[in-house]
């Protein structure tokens, strides 16, 4: 196997090659990315513009088709979609074929076989002078039986892609496929495209983000150019540095602020209640200080504007409102009171938390994977209670991931239909939790954090209850994963 991809590894150059899929853009050499598929028109709306691009940009195409397509269709759907086609046909720049007989040249599936033909199309492809081999391969002939060799038959190609100038479109049908055959799927391509709402977006994965780090890079480079030549962008990029410089003092106020606030809240006594309203009301406070140093700033200077001043001070007002609004729900808590609840949808909610917390993020070198499903049903519930839930479950895995340094730092938020609702998963990948403490960390100021009181999970697992919801963490997991679960509304 070695052989092979030395054989088909070249050095593979930064440039960029159309996909002819919208949501997917231009993507380098080496991409190996799927898709699941439910009918025909599926099939066709992708990987007819995704052969016209290879075509015109100079590549050799291979087309493995397999129910429900037949190859008298894609020859059609081509021919009727790219100018000039029969040019193309007359000198061979593209093949369509069947699937199934390409992965079973006899009786008996050979992935070796296919490893190898990559290997060999690929060299064939640049010996002729086109830019590189581009494929779609389907899936549908593939049986239950088959399923463990061929995953591991694409790990494999997706590892050894990345030195092979060729691009590749797997395509799944989605009827049929089991959950883990799902996750199989997702862990072996770099990332996937879907549809919704009549259109296919991209759903990004760990390969993605490397690729899109790569692309950015190369956009870097080329921004670092044409400053070098442009004076004007020269003068625009002062002025942002001036402005990250005076949001650099903003932050750091805020977080000198968060840390005087932590040692007052230490120094306060163990009382269940005070400990309470210090970790509750802490979000607002440390942004009325904040507001009160920036209006502080624009006074001390020369020309003061009023505007900006008149702003800043209305965000005071209104976080000092959304403090009273805390105790407020704190007391009404207390006196068995009902909340203030309205109609939420939770992806909204977890947003609003990842927007506070970008900085945190950005800080602690924490990269955040998202994956919320998009028709959730409403909850009913308190919103910056529930903001509240969010914002301490994601600090929670930020500050257990702040000590590792021998993997990723991951933060992966979830949410999805559940049988009581909705259901939403917080998953870090820090050293995780005792499984003799598991039971305790829901204890008023039980904690392991120097500077923590300990309130943070209880409160969170005390408001979650009193919407009717549970909060758990599920032992066994990588890294600590907290879930809880709200009602949907009737």
């Amino acid at each position: 196997m070695s052989e092979v991809i030395a054989m088909a590894t070249q050095p593979v150059d930064t440039e960029l090659r159309k996909t002819g899929i919208g949501a997917v853009g231009d993507v380098p050499w080496g991409t190996h990315f799927f898709m699941f598929y439910e009918t025909k028109e599926d099939l066709l709306d992708t990987l007819v513009p995704y052969f016209k691009a290879g075509l015109e940009t100079g590549e050799l195409c291979l087309w493995l088709v397999s129910d429900p397509l037949t190859e008298e269709e894609a020859w059609n759907a081509l021919r009727e979609a790219v100018h000039g086609f029969e040019r193309y046909l007359a000198d061979r720049s593209i093949e369509i074929t069947g699937g199934r007989r390409f992965y079973f040249p006899s009786n008996n599936l050979d992935l070796q076989r296919a490893i190898r033909t990559w290997a060999e199309k690929t060299d064939s492809a640049l010996a002729r002078g086109y830019a590189g081999l581009r494929v779609s391969a389907s899936t549908a002939w593939l049986e239950r039986k088959d399923w463990k060799a061929f995953s591991k038959y694409e790990d494999e190609v997706n590892h050894s892609i990345c030195n092979w100038r060729m691009m590749a479109l797997c395509t799944y049908p989605l009827a049929g496929s089991t959950a883990a055959e799902i996750l199989d799927v997702t862990r072996t391509h770099q990332f996937a495209i879907a549809r919704r709402n009549k259109g296919w977006e991209v759903v990004e994965t760990s390969e993605l983000k490397r690729a899109k780090s790569e692309i950015q890079r190369l956009n870097d480079e080329l921004e670092r150019r044409v400053i070098e030549r442009t004076q004007q962008l020269t003068a625009v990029n002062e002025e942002m540095r001036k402005e990250m410089i005076e949001r650099q003092r903003a932050e750091e106020a805020l977080l000198e602020a968060q840390a005087e606030l932590a040692r007052v809240t230490r120094a306060l006594g163990m009382g269940e209640l005070v400990a309470t309203i210090a970790h509750e009301v802490n979000q607002p406070l440390t942004a009325i200080v904040t507001n009160g140093n920036f209006c502080s700033r624009h006074l001390e200077g020369a020309t003061p504007n009023p505007d900006e001043l008149r702003a800043a001070i209305a965000e005071i007002v209104n976080d000092g409102a959304r403090a009273s609004a805390v105790i407020s729900r704190i007391r009404g808590l207390l006196m068995k009171e009902t909340p203030r609840r309205t109609e939420l949808h939770i992806n909204e909610i977890i947003q609003d938390v990842i927007r506070l917390l970008r900085h945190e993020l950005t800080r602690n070198r924490v990269s955040l994977r998202t994956d919320l499903a998009p028709d959730l049903p409403h909850v009913l519930g308190d919103r910056v209670q529930l903001q509240q839930v969010m914002l301490n479950l994601m600090m929670n895995g930020i500050d257990a991931m702040s000590m590792i340094n021998d993997r990723p730092r991951e933060l992966l938020i979830k949410s999805a239909t559940h049988s009581d609702g909705v259901l939403i998963q917080v998953q870090d990948s820090g050293p995780g939790i005792d499984p003799g403490e598991a039971d305790r960390i829901f204890e008023p100021f039980f904690t392991d954090k120097p500077e923590g009181i300990g309130m943070g999970l209880s409160i969170s697992r005390s408001i979650v209850e009193s919407h009717g919801g549970r909060l758990w963490v599920v032992a066994g997991a990588n890294g600590a994963l907290f879930e809880f679960t709200l009602p949907a509304q009737d």
